[in-house]
This record gives C-alpha cells, structure tokens and sequence, in this order.
C-alpha cells in the first residue's frame, strides 16, 4: 500500500531534522521510516536528488547541501582545529574494530602524526585540550564513540586526566565513501566540482534541496536560471511543500524561502521569543520606514558609521522595552550583537572594514510594540527592573 501523505511529511520531517535515527535508541522512529522506505526513496531521490540509506542498525539521509556557506557546521565547535582535531579522530577510529577500547592518550598520541601541522599542537596549552574535549563530546552526542570510565570535560583541566572510550557499531558509516582517491585533490572546491559533475543535477532538485536545507535562497547574478525556474514553477513547489511538509513556500522577486504558520517545538526559527529577535524586528520596521535605497538585488549597504547611527536611533526609540543586557550596553556594542545576531540569520553581512550589507531576507520581517506596551512605556521613565525579562515586551510580528 502507498504510503500517505501524513506518512510522508512526518518521514520527511524525521529524516531532515536528524542526522541519522539509530534502531535502537530510536526503534519507534526507525520502524517508521522502515514501513514506508519505498516511497520515501523515490521521493528524496526525485524531488531532492539525496540518497537514502536504510541499514539494519539504523537509517540516514544523506544531506549534502548544494554549497557550504558560513553558517554551516557543527554548533559547538568554535574554531577551525576543533574541525581538524574532529577529521583525525574519525581517522583513527576508522582502523578499529567495533567495541575496540581506547584511552584518551593513545588518541592523543596518534593525533600528533595525523594533524596535518603537528607543530602547532601543544597539550600543555588549555586551549588544545579544550578543542579536544568539544571534538570528544560531539562524537559521544553523535554515537560514534561510547565514554565507559571517566569524564571527558575532565581532560580539559590536565592533560594528565585518563578517559577510556570504545567504538561505537556506527562509527564507520559516518563519513561518506567516494569511489576516487580524495589525496588527488589539491583542494575541497575540487572535491565539490566532482560531486557536481557527477551528479549532473537538474535545476528541480537544486531548488528543492536549498529550500529545504538552507533559511532563504537570494537572487544573484549566477542564479537567475533558479529564480526563472521557482516563479515558472511556483505553484507546483507550493503545492508539493504544503502537502507533504508542514511549510509554506514564499517567493519574492530577490528571496525564495520556506515559512511556518506556527512554531515547531523541534525547529529552530526567527523569530524566537527573545528580546534580541524583537529588537531585529523593530529595526526592519525602521529601515522599512527609511529612505534608504536597495540595489538591483534587493540589498541595502551601509558604512559601518551608518549602521552605528542607524542603531544609536534604534536605541533611543525602543530600548526601554529590551533585555538587560541590550538595554544597558553602549550603541557601539548593541551595533556589534545586534549584527552577530542578525547575521546568524542571514539578515546582514559585514566585510573587513565594518560595512554592512543588509540582505532583502531581513525585509520579510517587521514588528512594534503593542500600544497598551508603548502608552506604559511613555507614562513610566524607569520601569522597575523585574517587569522586563527580555521578553516582557512582545513585538507584534507582520509578515508580508
């Protein structure tokens, strides 16, 4: 029997919003997937053009994004020898069999003839052991290594510190296996270049899969072929989100993306219920309200003097219904979170020398504060502290 539409959203939704689902701490979810396995293959492979593997131990679909961008990665992980330290643990568990222990100074030993410059580690230095101990604690949170005696935080504080591990059945399926011999290439772009040629993928499929894997697509120069497909195609790929996943598909003439009509608790969205996401909120609506002209693609660019005075205004109108934090801190440094917020969602970029491009995914989004908030906020000069938690002061959200 076909499977469902409701059968297919929900597997959609379990697929894309976990890296694998593991039979045994997940047989509900893995049953699942299993019963409608058919179905959910032509689907990814059609729509998407992903792969789907189905193991008995446990079933993974193979995300692979069209591009890396910089907001991609692994959330923890903080600087670029976490990533390396994190390639060189997966080598070395590569060699042993399932279930093979291991302490954590025979690692450490074998990361110093892996790590491609091994000068530069030094596990006297805190810094070193505490990239190691992220690294650790990700494959532990992923399954791919199992802590049986000690504590692996405890490394960070001596090098000294033992931890004996073993490896996990899935360690060995968490890379991806290529038929070429990656030591060809002189770069990872070249690596990618192969993975697209060999692909050959259909502009369909690249649509779908950045809509799906990515917050927003903008309209460039390069991508004018995309955006000629999504308008052509509009009510095709509404109709194939609502039906079989829980999101709406928006297209404007420079952003394509998907929305929600309601908040998901296993999503992450914006905007969340912070202070810092309604202080992005009413700063859409200020710019929205500006003179301030776009560009050909929808992009508004400031120098980094303009975007401080844009936030000093911001500041003077709405700070008093902020957190702590945003309510207290100098323009200078509310300019500096409000941009590393704001960036997190592709709202603006920054270059080298502090100007700010804000991208036409920020014009999505626009919020004041309700007016019995506003009349409070114009009778009191200073509001008692505990009446604001960051969150007291609820923008109203208006999309459009």
């Amino acid at each position: 029997m076909p499977a469902t539409s409701e059968e297919i959203r929900e597997g959609l939704s379990i697929l894309f919003e976990n890296f694998w689902i593991i039979r045994e701490t997940d047989k509900d979810a893995y049953h699942q997937l299993l019963r409608i396995e058919n179905d959910l293959k032509r689907v990814i492979q059609r729509i998407f053009g992903l792969r789907l593997i189905v193991h008995a131990k446990f079933i993974k679909l193979e995300k692979i994004p069209f591009e890396s961008q910089d907001w991609m990665g692994i959330m923890t992980f903080n600087e670029p020898m976490d990533y390396a330290l994190f390639a060189c643990a997966m080598a070395y568990t590569e060699d042993k069999s399932e279930g093979e222990a291991f302490l954590i100074n025979e690692l450490v030993d074998e990361l110093d003839l892996f790590y491609p410059e091994r000068d530069l580690l030094d596990w006297t230095n805190f810094n070193h052991r505490k990239s190691l101990v992220r690294v650790l604690n990700v494959m532990t949170d992923m399954q791919l290594i199992d802590t049986i005696e000690g504590k692996t935080d405890d490394f960070a504080t001596s090098e000294s510190i033992e931890v004996l591990y073993k490896v996990s059945p899935y360690s060995k399926y968490f890379m991806r296996s290529y038929p070429e011999d990656i030591t060809q290439f002189q770069d990872w772009r070249d690596l990618v270049q192969m993975e697209r040629e060999r692909a050959d993928e259909e502009t369909s499929t690249v649509a779908f899969r950045r809509l799906m894997m990515e917050p927003a697509i903008l309209r460039t120069e390069e991508n004018d072929r995309l955006f000629y497909y999504l308008r052509n195609q509009q009510q095709y790929i509404s109709s194939f989100f609502e039906k079989n996943t829980p999101y709406t598909f928006e297209l404007t003439k420079d952003v394509a993306m998907l929305t929600l009509e309601e908040r998901l608790k296993q999503q992450t969205y914006f905007p969340m219920l912070k202070s810092a996401d309604e202080s992005l909120l009413q700063l859409a609506e200020m710019i929205r309200e500006s003179d301030y002209a776009p560009d050909a693609y929808g992009c508004i660019h400031l120098s980094k003097n303009q975007w401080l005075a844009l936030i000093g205004q911001h500041a003077t109108q709405n700070r008093k219904g902020w957190s702590k934090e945003y309510r207290e801190s100098a323009d200078k440094k509310l300019a500096r979170l409000m941009l590393e917020n704001g960036s997190k969602w592709r709202f603006f970029t920054e270059d080298g020398d502090g100007n700010v491009t804000i991208l036409p995914t920020f014009a999505r989004n626009t919020g004041k504060y309700p007016q019995d908030f506003l009349h409070k906020l114009l009778e009191q000069d200073d509001l008692p502290e505990e009446e604001f938690d960051g969150d007291e002061g609820d923008s109203s959200e208006q999309n459009e």
